[in-house]
Formats: structure tokens, sequence, C-alpha cells
């Protein structure tokens, strides 16, 4: 295959993703990373997970990973498809990472016995891989099966989000403001973090009962004083899971998604926080979710999870870990 056909993708497909094409062109894959062969050897693989059944207030976010491939090929400009220039940290990101994308979950609408397991199976065949998988919602329902497909390895989770999402009022059990509870009911992780709870819509019941669980819960009035002198024993070394709710961002930074709440952070708060982490251990997985374009304005709120997934990515990737 030529460099320059009309796919986008070199004749090396895992190193050199589309070298000065423009963002407008080629197949939207995730930052114009090739598709995934499951036979490839990578160090990340994107994988979309377009469901949204799991909503209990605006659906639309199904379309959620289609919207954030596009807005992510912005970032294919100029050829930097492959490695990244951060001007805030003043260093390169993501150079000779070998990144691929697996494309999307089949989802059959309306079944849930078949559609988490096909989630796990997934995600579980980009681990058998040795990648790190790297999924894109969805609604927050998604992160419970996710989880699943790590049985067997001990990691901590770090959940980023407006809400404590351990609703429990649900007969299917298997909401968008559900998966706290589902994770610590199987005893999929050996620790949770709440981060940037604030607001309205939760659950006073919801917030004592998480608290008697054992979970540590960082209000975003409280993580903008840890932001500002950082507290690292916050976060217990080890691996990390980190699953992003896009309403983590106040809405004026992300307006599309299904439950906005103001009095949110913005992207150089998280930025600090994946890096925080990040040097508290391995971020061996993570999702963003909860992205909806139906309610998007001028796809910032797209462009915005783009650019998150490359900041966890660097984080999971460029990290030098000390034990």
């Amino acid at each position: 295959m030529k460099e320059n056909d009309m796919t986008g993708f070199s004749s090396n497909p895992l190193l050199s993703p589309p070298q000065g094409s423009m963002p407008y062109a080629g197949i939207a894959t995730f930052a114009g990373y090739p598709l995934w062969q499951s036979d490839q050897q990578v160090n990340a693989v994107v994988l979309g997970l377009p469901y949204d059944e799991g909503t209990t207030y605006r659906p639309g976010t199904r379309f959620g990973p289609r919207a954030v491939r596009n807005a992510s090929m912005f970032y294919t400009y100029e050829g930097n498809a492959d490695r990244f220039y951060d001007a805030d940290r003043d260093k390169w990101i993501l150079s000779d990472q070998i990144i691929a994308d697996a494309g999307d979950v089949s989802i059959e609408p309306l079944n849930l016995k078949s559609n988490q397991p096909a989630i796990t199976r997934a995600v579980a065949s980009i681990l058998k891989a040795g990648a790190v998988p790297a999924a894109i919602g969805g609604d927050h329902s998604v992160t419970h099966p996710v989880l699943r497909a790590f049985e067997g390895k001990k990691f901590h989770y770090v959940h980023f989000d407006t809400h404590v999402d351990c609703d429990r009022i649900f007969s299917s059990g298997n909401t968008h403001g559900s998966p706290v509870a589902r994770i610590m009911e199987e005893g999929l992780v050996q620790s949770v973090t709440i981060l940037g709870v604030r607001g309205l819509t939760n659950s006073g019941h919801d917030v004592a009962w998480i608290k008697k669980q054992d979970v540590r819960v960082v209000t975003a009035r409280e993580l903008r004083k840890i932001i500002i002198a950082p507290n690292r024993h916050l976060f217990p070394r080890g691996d990390y899971y980190l699953s992003l709710d896009i309403d983590f961002f106040d809405p004026s930074a992300a307006p599309g998604t299904g439950t906005p709440e103001p009095g949110g952070l913005f992207f150089p708060d998280f930025s600090d926080l994946v890096h925080l982490i990040a040097d508290r251990g391995s971020i061996i997985g993570f999702d963003v979710v909860e992205v909806n374009p139906l309610f998007d304005n001028g796809e910032i709120t797209a462009h915005l999870a783009a650019r998150c997934i490359l900041e966890l990515m660097s984080g999971a990737l460029d990290r030098n870990h000390k034990a």
C-alpha cells in the first residue's frame, strides 16, 4: 500500500500513520492511527463502545465514539498522528509508541445479556495482546463490563465524575448511574476513588452509602485545592484504571453530555491529576464516556474528549514509574 493512497495509511500501518494528511481527509480512525489486527503487537488499542441503553435522561452517547474519532482527526495535521509536541510541558509525547484503533464493539439493540459480554471479550482480546485498552463510550454503564476483562488483576480504580454512580434503585442494576456500585459488588478492584463530585444531582443517600464502603469521595471544591497543593498520598502506589465521565468538566467546556452540572473542572486540572496518578503507578487501562454529540456545541466536547484520550495515553505509555 502506498504512503499517500486514498486510505491515508502507509505501507507500514503500525508505525506510520498518515503523514501530512489533512484532518478532513482519509478514514476517521482515532487520530488517524491504523486499524488494529489482533496478531499485531501494539502498545495501546482504541476501542469504541457505542452503547447508551444505560442512559436515564438524555440518550445519544451511542454516537460518542464516532464524534470523538472525527474530532481526533484534527491531530493528524502536519503528520503528527504518531507523536505530538506538548507545548504546556515542553516535550514530545507518544513518540515511538505503537497505537491502533480496533473499531467498535458490535452492539445489538435492547440486548443487555449479549452486549455486556461482547464488551468484556473485546477488551480481553486487547489485554491478551499486551496492550493498554483505551475505550470510548457510550454511557458510563460500559465501564463495568470493561473492568470484568481485568479479572484476576489487582489495581486501583479512579472515577472522574460529577456523580458517585452508585444508584441501586433500578431493577436491571446496569445504568450509567450505577457502575461504581456494580464494580464494588463484584470486588473487581482494590480501591475506589471518586474525583469531582458536585451539584444537586447526586442522591444524599447514595453519597452516604458510598462513604461507608471505604471509598474516597473528593468533591470538585476539594479537588481544586489538591491540584494547587498536590497530595501524592491521595493515590497509593500500584496499577490504575481511570474512567473519565465527560461531565467531570464544567459545561462551558463540555456541553455535549447527558447530565451537565455547573461548577466543574477544566482540562489543565485533569491533565495534572493524570500525571499525579501516573507518578504513583502504571495506568493499565482507561475509558472516556458520556460524550453526547446531540447536545454538543461546535464539537468542543468531542475535541476535549479526544485531547483527554491522548493525555491518558501519554500517562499510560510515556511515564517512567517508580516502584
